[in-house]
């Protein structure tokens, strides 16, 4: 794969991501092996439990031990490991494009801050870094994009023309319009038959209630969920002593503010915001990483799967 041919993925991206690995901690289904548990019986990996011998049963599968035991014919049975099917769904409304242009900056974000690259140039790098580990770990991985409605599906797959399509893909999305959160998961868990892993990369700036009930659809589901919420250090601080004009990206409505004057009441209020979502997902077992668009890609990476492997 020419990997040096993509925006959103560089040869040193696949160089540091080719050693790590992404698990689950609940069970998931699957077709091939590979590093997850899944919930059907078979004869191998691991031991479940035993059942009453039938006919036809492999005699090599037999508990000698329960037998001499209890004078009764029991097989092992074990769980299988599995691959896991994961789906990617990427915010491309237009508040994703708040930011900086960076250029190829957006492949390793660095600690320059806000301003080198947007919103969903930094999602898209960290969408391509998990398809690729993901894959490289010989699971499924589809890609799901929306704004106020779902504007590319691309099924679970796996292999170099698979990421080679998830990745081209992801060149020719510009954000835009409003932005539905909640509707696109709903979508998602409606569609998604099989139990697997949801990863949301969002700002989540649309109606929290919501959105937190669609997570909640999700889990219904038995789907294991990270959220990566994608801001900007801006957003966080709100810096600036200046009056200044602040346009809404979605709907174009302006308001100008003093920002050294409601400062202190909003970095509150961004605070409880974000308790809420971070409480909320934790009630839901459900893996909330703040992704702040000026720590380094790899270092966002590393920080994910330190949450999800606790």
């Amino acid at each position: 794969m020419a990997m040096h041919r993509y925006k959103f993925f560089k040869p040193a991206q696949a160089a540091q991501l080719r050693s790590l690995e992404l698990t689950v901690r609940g069970v998931v289904e699957g077709v091939y092996a590979g590093l997850h548990k899944s919930p059907h019986k078979g004869f191998s990996i691991e031991f479940a439990e035993h059942r009453e011998y039938v006919p036809g049963d492999e005699i090599r599968h037999l508990d000698w031990t329960v037998l001499a035991r209890t004078d009764r014919y029991y097989v092992k049975q074990y769980e299988q490991e599995t691959n896991l099917r994961a789906m990617i769904c990427l915010d491309a409304s237009a508040s994703m494009s708040y930011g900086g242009s960076g250029g190829d900056k957006v492949t390793r974000p660095g600690p320059e801050g806000a301003g080198g690259h947007t919103k969903f140039e930094y999602a898209a790098v960290l969408a391509a870094s998990m398809a690729y580990m993901l894959a490289n770990q010989q699971d499924l991985v589809g890609l799901t994009v929306f704004d106020s409605d779902i504007r590319l599906e691309i099924p679970q797959g796996n292999g170099a023309s698979h990421l080679d399509e998830i990745f081209k893909q992801l060149e020719r999305i510009s954000p835009s319009k409003q932005t539905n959160v909640a509707g696109a998961l709903h979508t998602i868990a409606n569609k998604v038959p099989r139990r697997g892993l949801v990863i949301l990369i969002s700002d989540l700036l649309d109606d929290t209630d919501r959105i937190l009930l669609a997570l909640q659809h999700l889990k219904h589901a038995r789907h294991q969920m990270i959220v990566l919420q994608v801001l900007d250090r801006n957003e966080l601080e709100l810096p600036g002593n200046r009056p200044v004009t602040f346009e809404d990206m979605e709907d174009g409505s302006r308001l100008q503010i003093d920002p050294k004057l409601i400062r202190e009441e909003y970095r509150q209020e961004m605070a409880a915001f974000l308790e809420l979502i971070k409480t909320r997902c934790g009630q839901f077992r459900i893996d909330h990483v703040v992704a702040c668009t000026d720590v380094p890609w790899d270092q966002q990476i590393r920080e994910v799967l330190r949450r999800t492997t606790r």
